[in-house]
């Protein structure tokens, strides 16, 4: 999701929920759903250079994108879990 600026994707999540490892810029929304080398990568903002190196990677690098995704899967159930969201906002609401 080679995004300039916006909140966090909802590609980028449904991605992660279904296991899937993550390519995305380092762009407020979108950077905070990847753990750099861990769950995916993330590219400077306007760096097609960068993104195809990562793409090309993730090709080449099969075992190690199925070990990404896991853990994407793992950071959406522990951080974006709808009911844990809810609840944040509930409680900063004062509901």
């Amino acid at each position: 999701m080679p995004s300039y600026h916006e909140g966090t994707p909802k590609s980028v999540l449904e991605a992660m929920a279904t296991g899937r490892p993550i390519i995305t810029t380092d762009a407020p929304g979108c950077r905070e759903t990847v753990v750099n080398n861990t769950n995916g990568f993330l590219v400077p903002v306007k760096n097609a250079n960068k993104l195809a190196e990562k793409m090309i990677w993730m090709i080449e690098h099969k075992d190690e994108v199925e070990k990404m995704g896991q853990e994407s899967l793992r950071i959406c159930k522990e951080k974006f879990d709808v009911n844990k969201v809810n609840e944040v906002i509930l409680k900063t609401m004062g509901l």
